[in-house]
């Protein structure tokens, strides 16, 4: 759980207060750090496109979580709260922390700008590849056929090099938790014709988000300015 506690600024004697000032002036300060962290998150989602495809924006720190922050709310005499609803997504963010797939075997990490923010079904041509490195690569065919291109094999070319011969792999259905049959590239051939559009995992570890949320002294700042401006307005009051 991520919190930041903000008492009264020095010099507020609390006891010149009812109960129903303090309450007042708490839920003040807390409305500013409300109006605050609403419009922190809005101006971090313009500034922080996605570098994968900024031309197509998901603005997720806006929505996820500058649209979550709730209005202040009491919790008895002398406590006023602003929550966040759905925090565990903002503390993964200021964390960071593993990811692991849940309904299926593998996350789908996308590495093609057209696959960014969007589901591997919703492109049913794709298919299971094995890269040099080892990873598994889920493809879209660069022909609408689905065929997958080849170079042409020379029996010299591989001689000169001393490789062994292979077969290429029958293809097999399997889950991997998605409905794609699984094969690998065979070593010897250099295929084209594809574009990688998703790279497959079993789990993801974040670093920390940079500036995921506003410091401790920036929500102290900003609830004692509205705390201290609404006390001046309760003196004058009272002395009118």
């Amino acid at each position: 759980m991520i919190a930041t506690k903000v008492e009264l600024p020095s010099g507020i004697d609390r006891l010149k207060f009812s109960d129903k000032e303090l309450t007042e002036v708490l839920t003040v300060g807390a409305r500013g750090v409300t109006n605050y962290l609403k419009k922190f998150y809005r101006e971090k989602s313009e500034t922080e496109p996605n570098k994968l495809n900024p031309g197509r924006r998901t603005h997720f720190w806006n929505k996820r979580i500058g649209g979550n922050v709730q209005a202040p709310k009491s919790e008895g005499a002398g406590k006023v709260v602003v929550a966040i609803d759905n925090a565990g997504i903002l503390e993964h963010k200021i964390k960071g922390g593993t990811i692991k797939p849940k309904r299926s075997k593998y996350l789908t990490i996308p590495i093609a700008p057209e696959a960014y923010d969007r589901k591997a079904s919703r492109f049913p041509d794709l298919f299971v590849i094995k890269s040099k490195k080892g990873n598994l690569l889920l493809v879209k065919p660069d022909k609408s056929s689905g065929s997958v291109p080849r170079q042409k094999f020379s029996a010299k070319k591989e001689a000169k090099r001393k490789l062994p011969k292979t077969e290429r792999p029958k293809r097999e259905n399997k889950t991997l938790g998605l409905k794609v049959p699984e094969r690998e590239t065979p070593t010897m051939q250099a295929e084209s014709g594809f574009t990688p559009y998703y790279l497959l995992k079993k789990s993801v570890t974040q670093k920390p988000w940079p500036n995921s949320i506003p410091t401790e002294k920036q929500i102290t700042d900003v609830f004692n300015d509205d705390v201290l401006y609404w006390v001046k307005t309760i003196g004058e009051r009272k002395a009118a």
